[in-house]
Order: structure tokens, then sequence, then C-alpha cells
């Protein structure tokens, strides 16, 4: 296998596994023992008046969790971007000689 081959396998694997990170579903257990659903990472399918009908400070915990999964997510596909690029760049180059 070559680097370059190698680059764009991890950098696809970079890429969907942040992707995964952001899209996944995030739950606060209450006292109670119910789930509050928060979203996922992006805040999609967060509904904020159900969230504070519990309580108030849920509304604030489930965004933290939201920022605490896109401090994680985003340098991953960041990563996985850089590496796809390299491997174009790399490919560039190598066909020019």
């Amino acid at each position: 296998m070559s680097v370059r081959t190698f680059a764009v396998v991890v950098g696809l694997a970079f890429l969907l596994g942040g992707g995964a990170i952001l899209l996944v579903m995030l739950a606060v257990e209450a006292p109670s023992g119910s789930l509050i659903p928060c979203g996922n990472g992006l805040g999609l399918g967060f509904d904020e008046p159900s969230a504070s009908a519990v309580s108030p400070a849920y509304v604030d915990i489930c965004a933290d969790l939201r920022h605490r999964r896109l401090l994680w997510g985003l340098p991953v596909i960041g990563l996985g971007v850089l590496l796809l690029l390299g491997s174009l760049v790399g490919a560039r180059r190598a066909t020019r000689r």
C-alpha cells in the first residue's frame, strides 16, 4: 500500500469518525431516571422548551455537552480533511515528474 493510499484511507476514517462524533445523539439523565434528549453535537434534535420544562439547568447542561462534542468532533474532521488534501497534493506532484 502506498503512502498516498494510506493517507486517503486514514483521512476518510477520520472524516467519517468525526462526522459520527457530531451526529450521535446526546442525553442527560434526570434525577428521576428519565432521559432528557440534548440533540446531537450540531444541536439538531434539541427541544429547548421540553428541557426547560423539567429544569432550566438542563438547557445549560445540554449546551455544555454539545460544546464538548464539538471540541472533539471538529479537530477530528479537520485532520481527516488535511490528510485527504495532502494525498491530493502528493498525487499531483507525483504525476508532474
